[in-house]
């Protein structure tokens, strides 16, 4: 880490196995966040298409409405559909689409470095 991150690990806890994944020799995860992001920004798109106030009501704390349209698409469907872009065709017109958390990354990095 020091070699090519420039960061002094002291020890373990703040080195490598800070993760429980790492330690648990479970690496296979990592790209499973990477898939949970991508389709979380996905189905906010679509989401915020459906109800004009998916923002409004997260600033205000209520997601009664965003829980209910999630246990339309998603929830209910269970292991009905063969794999992710099934369900995610079938419900939103489109397998998994990587533009959505692109634009979100971007988004919100640029706002944040004003660029």
């Amino acid at each position: 880490m020091k070699s090519m991150l420039d960061v002094e690990v002291t020890d373990e806890a703040k080195g490598c196995l800070q993760d429980v994944h790492w330690s648990a020799l479970a690496i296979g995860y990592f790209p499973t966040y990477l898939i949970g992001s991508a389709t979380a920004a996905q189905l906010a798109y679509y989401c915020e298409k459906d109800l004009p106030t998916f923002r409004s009501d997260i600033e205000n704390g209520d997601f009664t409405k965003i829980k209910a349209w999630l246990g339309e698409k998603v929830h209910s469907h269970g292991r009905r559909y063969q794999s992710l872009d099934a369900m995610l065709e079938e419900q939103l017109g489109e397998k998994l689409n990587p533009k959505y958390f692109i634009d979100y990354l971007t988004n919100k990095y640029c706002e944040l470095y004003q660029v």
